[in-house]
């Protein structure tokens, strides 16, 4: 800094009354403590700033700058930008914030500069400077996003950006932005803040003429913010539900409403806030004619803005009072206001301009600053230099000595861990091989298990089907032998006769006395009728024997040429005496080829499914039975008429011991090992059933 200008610093403290000895300031402590003071006092913008606090603020930042302390003079600078911000000072505020985020890049860390760029966009996004404002936000979320492990402050910044993007027409990408707030902060479990979201929510219902919903969200936070005595969040909440109440031509509510702002501003002495409230006022008593009200809130409202230089709601209302009066044929008072426009906009204009001009001398000032901690820092580095390679040579042979060492025994400890490492994955590989075999052994178990009771089945059903037959042809057999003792004397009788042709009258007597006694029509019909059910007997012992064959029938692993059909029938006839009677067997047998299969693996999934479909229909009933050629496929359906299954059921019908069946009435093993049979002879079983409806099973095996 020149010198012309410290000699100036130091007249400005002793024309602001603060100690005239330096050294007291250079105490350890002395700033931090002044900053901090500051900071408690205005940094949350909860106290009312006093002029004479700013200007001994502004001497402590100009004191900053003399001794280079750049990390306290970018927190001092943020806190001056709120006090000037507190009194409407728009043009100090955003100087100070731009100067504390200049101070910041050299004194502070990554988490203080976002939340300083956040606190300058949502500065230009209160000054309607929406571009601006976008822009700072999207660096503080660029480095929340980076260095902000909690992310606990970007909600405030999607928050700041919904705003800009209100104020800019573009709807739906400011509500994009507050559904990722709401997000965030539902994920991270925080309900501070969440009126600023409602709000926000009912100023896009507001501009998209949504007036009830805009009214609604509106009134939903006002008694929190009430309750918690949060002026600033009141006018905001007024003024959104006044503009609401005024476009929806509800003029009293918005008068009232308008009003309840400006009180609230006028509790915290907002002049800036109340000039804005008294414009609102003015442009409602306008709209409703009601001009010489309007006039009168104009002109309170231009002398509050002048108390603090807030042109922008000053050119609002001299805007307004032009149009007022011209439009009531009042020219000469319409030029007046007009010329006075003219020249707060042209103050407006050169301050822009002036305030431009001031942020590239004061960058310019920082950049030499910035320059001259650097030439210091290298000069510093420089001194350093030659210690630092004496002692990084003495590190560097100590680092080599220890690294040597470390890998000697890291090598050794790693060769034993390496050694351990196989003998345990040589131990694992066994135990796996254990499993493995124990896991086959017992496949075969349950296998052989689910044979036997199929087995047991088809013993129940030989000995029930074969008794049957054999009993009437017993039964049959006895009443032949009861005739034949009946016909024996006859018998004689025609041997005597055959023997002696002469024989006497008296032996022709006794044969037709034989002959009378019986009745030959009766009894032919009998003798025809034991000869039948013998035959027939004998057929179905015939056919159950066929088909005990057929299902018994083992061709080892070995896969051959089998007719399907074949191995249904079978199974069929050993289920016999569950079926007769009872349940009904409908067969369309349209496929009449061969399949390549293990016959005896085949012919157990046939008997488990007939006897899982008898099973499930528990009384009278019908089973239908289809065969058919679909491409290189042959189909099996069976369908029962059962009780049928929902989803959950069929879902687990082919889990290893999944029964629906009481205990002790199945083992849960049948389908299941069906399904596998089938997926071994690369096929496959599906299920279609619904509650009450029967179930169909569909098996398709490969030709």
């Amino acid at each position: 800094m020149p010198r012309q200008c410290k000699i100036w610093v130091f007249l400005l403290m002793l024309l602001s009354g603060l100690p005239m000895r330096l050294s007291s300031q250079t105490k350890p402590g002395y700033f931090e403590k002044r900053v901090q003071d500051f900071d408690k006092k205005y940094g949350k913008g909860n106290t009312s700033t006093k002029r004479e606090d700013l200007s001994s603020a502004l001497v402590l930042r100009d004191t900053l700058k003399l001794y280079k302390r750049f990390d306290l003079l970018a927190d001092l600078s943020k806190t001056i930008g709120k006090m000037h911000q507190q009194l409407g000072l728009m043009g100090g505020a955003e100087r100070s914030f731009q100067e504390a985020i200049k101070a910041g890049r050299v004194g502070k860390d990554s988490l203080w500069m976002a939340a300083t760029c956040a606190r300058l966009g949502s500065f230009y996004a209160t000054e309607n400077r929406n571009f601006l404002s976008l822009e700072y936000q999207m660096r503080a979320l660029l480095l929340y996003e980076k260095y902000d492990r909690k992310r606990s402050e970007i909600p405030e910044v999607y928050n700041d950006i919904a705003r800009a993007y209100i104020q800019l027409g573009e709807l739906e990408t400011a509500s994009n932005f507050l559904e990722k707030s709401l997000a965030l902060k539902k994920s991270l479990r925080d309900t501070m803040r969440i009126g600023i979201i409602t709000t926000l929510y009912a100023d896009i219902y507001r501009l998209q003429k949504n007036y009830a919903q805009a009214e609604a969200f509106y009134l939903k936070d006002i008694p929190k913010r009430k309750a918690k005595k949060n002026y600033e969040g009141l006018v905001i909440s007024y003024l959104g539900l006044g503009d609401t109440y005024l476009e929806w031509k509800k003029y009293d509510k918005a008068e009232a409403t308008y009003l309840l702002a400006l009180q609230a501003a006028d509790t915290i002495k907002r002049y800036r806030t109340i000039g804005l409230s008294l414009v609102k006022l003015g442009n409602l008593y306008k709209e409703s004619q009601q001009y010489y009200r309007a006039e009168k809130f104009y002109n309170r409202a231009i002398k509050e803005c002048t108390q603090v230089d807030s042109r922008v709601y000053q050119l609002s209302a001299y805007e307004a009072l032009y149009d007022m009066h011209k439009k009531s044929g009042r020219i000469e008072a319409a030029l007046q206001y007009l010329e006075k426009y003219k020249e707060v906009n042209d103050i407006n204009t050169k301050e822009s301009l002036q305030l431009k001009a001031e942020d590239m001398k004061a960058a310019y000032e920082l950049k030499e600053r910035e320059n001259e901690v650097l030439r210091l820092d290298k000069e510093n580095k420089k001194n350093k230099q030659i210690r630092q390679i004496l002692i990084a040579g003495i590190v560097i042979l100590l680092l080599l000595s220890t690294f040597l060492i470390v890998l000697f025994y890291a090598r050794n400890k790693a060769l034993k861990l390496l050694s351990d490492e196989q003998g345990q994955t040589q131990k694992l590989l066994s135990e796996k091989e254990k499993l493995l075999s124990h896991l086959n052994e017992t496949h075969h178990q349950l296998v052989h298990s689910e044979k036997m009771a199929s087995i047991g089945v088809m013993t129940a059903g030989i000995a029930h089907e074969l008794n049957n037959p054999v009993s009437s042809m017993h039964a049959s057999a006895e009443a032949l032998k009861m005739d034949y003792e009946e016909l024996s004397p006859l018998f004689e009788v025609l041997i005597q006769i055959n023997k002696n042709p002469d024989a006497d009258i008296k032996d022709l007597d006794r044969l037709i006395h034989y002959l009378n006694n019986l009745d030959l029509k009766n009894f032919n019909a009998e003798l025809q009728s034991l000869l039948q059910i013998i035959m027939n007997g004998s057929q179905r012992t015939a056919e159950i024997i066929q088909g005990l064959k057929t299902f018994a029938r083992d061709t080892g692993p070995e896969k051959i040429d089998y007719k399907i059909e074949d191995g249904i029938d079978a199974a069929l006839t050993l289920l016999h005496h569950k079926t007769k009677d009872i349940i009904s067997i409908e067969k369309k047998y349209l496929f009449g080829g061969y399949v390549k299969c293990q016959v005896s693996k085949i012919n157990q999934v046939f008997l488990n499914m007939l006897d899982n479909a008898i099973q499930a229909i528990g009384g009278a009933g019908k089973i239908k039975i289809e065969t058919i050629l679909e491409g290189n496929h042959c189909l099996i359906s069976i369908t029962d008429t059962g009780m049928g299954m929902d989803k959950e059921t069929q879902n687990k019908v082919f889990e290893p011991f999944f029964t629906t069946k009481d205990i002790g009435k199945g083992t849960g093993l049948g389908l299941a090992i069906s399904y596998a049979i089938i997926k071994e002879h690369g096929g496959d079983i599906t299920v279609d059933s619904e509650p009450g409806s029967g179930t169909t099973f569909i098996i398709k095996l490969p030709l």
